[in-house]
């Protein structure tokens, strides 16, 4: 089955990613162009954002319309410190948002892989195609999948404009809705407007996985005995506020913040409690170095002092996957990480001014309507799409110098 590819045509560009649902339907969330366009909130019985009233969408935005001009419809204000949504957006994952608190929390329940004609890896054929990989792990779309660049970790990485690096198939994490493609997903979060726990920040050790609690307590206690002086900025992240985070340097201004919708910040248990895995800390950057060092003395990965991320460390662990499954997966080429500094991998080369286009091209992308991705066929070769670069700026003319007059024949 062939896949729809994601093109760019210059200079008006439009994206067609796609889902697998039907893509009219919220689910609890706001969704509307980032750009001011009109949209109409599909019908749903989770509570939804705030939805302002075509009467009242100036009033809310500070902007004025003409007398006698046609109603735009209803339109979602974004939202910002002073002006945020008094009703919570539903979460993104399949169960409830996490609770702040891991003493009261109900169970839920984890996504279930398709079987795909078997039940383990360990069952396949000694060669799996990749296709059959993909629908192993749940996972159909035009993008890149595979290993991590860095970590022996399975991701997903969408053909959208400024793709983020998914984790797929780790217990815990958020994902996309059942039946919904990541590159649905990613659409869905540039257009939804969130609540107050996109900006609530959590700096608490106790909503940390035990394992790694006791990791970034003896991390801290390492920092203090050699005088380095440090701020815990952030402990768990709610899946709203990574997707919050991740709209910005993308359709909200502001720098890049993220790469991806599943930060090990956001991991969960099995009984949906909070059990981050990642810290975020505020270092002067001439210790930056010690403190990388120290922090993996205590076991604990970070992406060096040179970084884009240079306060952040993790733990992934070693029981994500099992040694069958890293056997069957290593024969797939890796997946290149985003960077923060361009928005794309960091396997591409991209000139001046490309931030800019992409960015231009992510607002484009999420207000362009979605064609639904195709269910890859497991024994079909893949046919991935893949995103043209920018023209290049043409080149300065050159200076001719004067021509003198032409000698006639004789």
């Amino acid at each position: 089955m062939n896949v729809a590819p994601l093109r760019i045509i210059a200079p008006r560009t439009v994206f067609t990613a796609s889902a697998a649902v039907l893509l009219g339907a919220s689910g609890g969330h706001a969704q509307a162009p980032l750009l001011g366009l009109p949209v109409t909130p599909a019908p749903s019985t989770a509570p939804a954002s705030t939805v302002v009233p075509s009467g009242n969408a100036a009033a809310a935005s500070g902007t004025t319309t003409s007398p006698g001009a046609p109603s735009p419809g209803p339109t979602i204000v974004a939202a910002s410190a002073s002006n945020v949504p008094t009703t919570t957006a539903a979460p993104i994952t399949s169960g409830a948002a996490a609770p702040a608190s891991r003493a009261a929390a109900s169970p839920v329940r984890m996504p279930a892989r398709p079987r795909c004609g078997v039940g383990e890896v360990k069952e396949m054929h000694r060669n799996p195609l990749p296709g059959e990989l993909r629908c192993l792990y749940g996972v159909h779309g035009p993008g890149k999948f595979g290993l991590l660049s860095y970590l022996d970790v399975p991701v997903y990485q969408p053909n959208t404009p400024m793709p983020g690096t998914h984790v797929v198939g780790v217990a815990g994490m958020p994902g996309p809705r059942q039946g919904e493609s990541f590159e649905a997903w990613e659409w869905r979060v540039l257009r939804t407007v969130y609540g107050r726990e996109a900006l609530q920040v959590h700096r608490e050790t106790e909503l940390l996985d035990p394992v790694v609690g006791a990791k970034i307590m003896r991390f801290e206690q390492s920092l203090a005995a050699e005088g380095i002086r440090f701020h815990r900025r952030e402990t768990w992240r709610s899946p709203e506020r990574q997707a919050f985070l991740f709209q910005q340097g993308r359709v909200r201004p502001g720098p890049l913040a993220t790469s991806t919708l599943t930060s090990w910040h956001s991991r969960v248990d099995r009984l949906g409690r909070p059990a981050g895995r990642a810290v975020d800390y505020d270092v002067a950057p001439s210790r930056l170095g010690r403190f990388h060092e120290l922090a993996a003395a205590a076991g604990l990965g970070s992406y060096g002092a040179d970084s884009n991320d240079a306060g952040h460390v993790f733990y992934a662990g070693d029981e994500l996957l099992s040694p069958s499954e890293i056997a069957v997966m290593r024969l797939l080429k890796r997946v290149p990480h985003v960077t923060l500094e361009t928005g794309r991998p960091t396997n591409e080369t991209w000139t001046y001014g490309s931030l800019s286009y992409f960015q231009e091209q992510a607002r484009a992308f999420a207000n362009t309507p979605l064609e639904p991705v195709p269910l890859l066929d497991p024994a079909a070769p893949l046919r991935l799409a893949r995103i043209v670069a920018p023209p290049p700026a043409p080149p300065p003319p050159v200076a001719t110098p004067p021509r003198g007059k032409r000698r006639g024949r004789h």
